[in-house]
């Protein structure tokens, strides 16, 4: 049986096994960064092994963001991404804009939970810069 839990703990080393086939996998220290980020992290345990899991940020009011939805490859195509986005939508229930960026191929899956394809831009950076930018800060001086 799997037992889905909000804001539970993951320890990085429980990640070892996700991100498989991704070009750049994610280091130990981005995973600790993505844990310790993340809003929201619904997992989804069968034993107590974390088989997947959903990482969330949001301004808590308005806007959320679904950063990743990770099931292990042996435990897809048995309900648990859905059940980890049925959580998450019914968490940010009433927000302006729940989003979620997607490869192409992915985007079926979530138009059954009321996803619309929308126009959006970003930046890929597949070195996973540990330090941020120079300019994080810069405009908050004083008498701002």
């Amino acid at each position: 049986m799997i037992e889905y839990k909000i804001n539970d703990d993951i320890k990085p080393g429980e990640l070892d096994n996700f991100f498989q086939g991704w070009k750049s996998p994610p280091s130990i220290e981005i995973k600790e960064k993505l844990i310790d980020g993340s809003d929201l992290i619904i997992t989804a345990r069968e034993n107590s092994m974390l088989v997947g899991f959903l990482t969330a940020i949001s301004d808590g009011a308005m806007h959320a963001f679904i950063s990743l939805v990770e099931v292990l490859e042996t435990h897809q195509s048995k309900g648990i991404g859905s059940h980890l986005i049925e959580r998450a939508v019914d968490y940010f229930k009433g927000y302006y804009d729940i989003v979620l960026m997607t490869d192409k191929d992915k985007g079926a899956f979530y138009k059954k939970f009321g996803f619309d394809e929308i126009y959006g831009m970003h930046i890929r950076d597949f070195k996973y810069r540990l330090n941020p930018s120079p300019l994080v800060g810069e405009g908050k001086g004083e008498g701002e």
